[in-house]
Formats: structure tokens, sequence, C-alpha cells
């Protein structure tokens, strides 16, 4: 997979659109902190098994909500900001509507990554790079609460209480990507995810925001068929 399609598939994977940096050398990944061993609790008192348990139990087969996003990059004054809306469905992944500042349509499913901007279609599969896939369905992995396929790519550490406010942050232990991102973090309460905050290994952060989220009934099976164009 060449560099431009890793880095699409770091950013669908965030649900981000701003160019990620240029992976460095491969180099050891940065020892994982206390408690983000596999099956571990977490050293801030957060219990990562409790947080899954929550997720696997709540079922989402589908949600749609509003994303706002900025870019931090440290040779921008101001940062780069995009809006749309996200679509999840358990067996079909995500779809990324963009609106501003233009319109793009990112497509992610297990096998593949399809982008669609200015009538031309670029489609990226996943098999390629066995750490960037594990990258890429970070959101729909943790969204169906499949612990297991997290914490074999990444360190888990947890704060805060799963049944309330809790933010859950990721360290990657593969050295393909460790330089690439430092780590991501995803915020939620209850079931719900509510944000995600990706720290480049250049330093560069985005943030995204989700709003008006709706979820399973709430979000109409046509218009999910819809979105995905029956993929």
């Amino acid at each position: 997979m060449s560099m431009s399609g890793s880095r699409r598939v770091v950013i669908a994977a965030v649900l981000t659109l701003g160019a990620v940096a240029h992976a460095g050398p491969s180099a050891p990944c940065p020892r994982a902190p206390a408690g983000a061993e596999p099956g571990a609790r977490s050293r801030a008192g957060g219990d990562v098994a409790a947080l899954f348990d929550l997720l696997r139990l709540d079922r989402l087969e589908r949600l749609q909500a509003t994303f706002s996003e900025e870019k931090h990059i440290a040779l921008l004054a101001r940062p780069l900001r995009q809006s749309g809306t996200i679509y999840f469905d358990r067996s079909r992944g995500i779809a990324r509507l963009t609106r501003t500042p233009r319109p793009e349509r990112m497509l992610l499913t297990e096998r593949s990554l399809r982008i669609e901007r200015a009538g031309k279609i670029e489609d990226i599969p996943l098999d390629k790079s066995k750490a960037l896939k594990a990258f890429a369905l970070v959101f729909p992995a943790l969204l169906r609460g499949e612990r297991a396929e997290l914490e074999a790519a990444f360190g888990l550490e947890l704060r805060g209480a799963p049944a309330v406010a809790w933010s859950l942050a990721l360290t990657p232990r593969d050295p393909g990507l460790c330089g690439l991102i430092s780590r991501v973090v995803v915020s939620g309460r209850g079931a719900e995810v509510s944000s995600l905050q990706v720290v480049e290994a250049s330093g560069d952060i985005t943030d995204t925001r989700l709003s008006g989220i709706a979820r399973n009934a709430a979000v109409p099976a046509a218009e999910v068929a819809r979105v995905f164009g029956g993929r």
C-alpha cells in the first residue's frame, strides 16, 4: 500500500480528513503504561472489561451522527475544520459524508476503504497492511465492543467510570503504527461515544466531536442502505 493510501486509511479510521504526517522509519513502540496490558485493569481506576461489557450488551446495530472536526497543525495558525454526517452499520461498516468545506464520501468496511471526491472513486484494500487495517477498524470495533480485536494492536488505558463518563486511550503496539500515531483517545458516556482525538507522531492533533446521535431503530434502514449504496 502506498503512503498516500496508508494516510487515507488512517484518516477514515479516525473520522478525519486532514493529511496525516508521513510515517518515519519503524522503531520500537514506547512501552505501554501500567494497566494497558491485555486483560488488565487500568492504573487510573477504570475497568476496561466493564466498558466493553457495556458496549456488547448495548448491541449497537446502526448509528447516525453529525460530526465536527478540527485538525491542529503546527505550521498553520488556524485549525482545519470539517463537518458532515457519519453512519455506522454493524454489518456494513462506516460511512462518512462530508459537507464542508467540500463534499466527499468515504465508505470503510472490513476489507476496503472507498473514497468518492469530485466525481472520482478510489478503492484501497486493507489487507495490504495488518497494522493499518487494525487501526482503520478501531472505531467500528469499539462500537461493536470487540475488546480482543483492539488489544491485539493497542494498549488500552481507561479513565473514568464506564456507566457514566469515560475516556479510553489506545496506544499502538506495532512499530509500523508508532511512526504514524502516538495515541487515539475515545471518550463517551455510558455506551455512547461522543468524541475522538488522534495525536500523530508529528505532534499534529485532530479532534472530532459527535452530536445529534441517533441509534438503532431511530436510524431508518432505508437511509442506511442508500448511504452505503448496497455495499
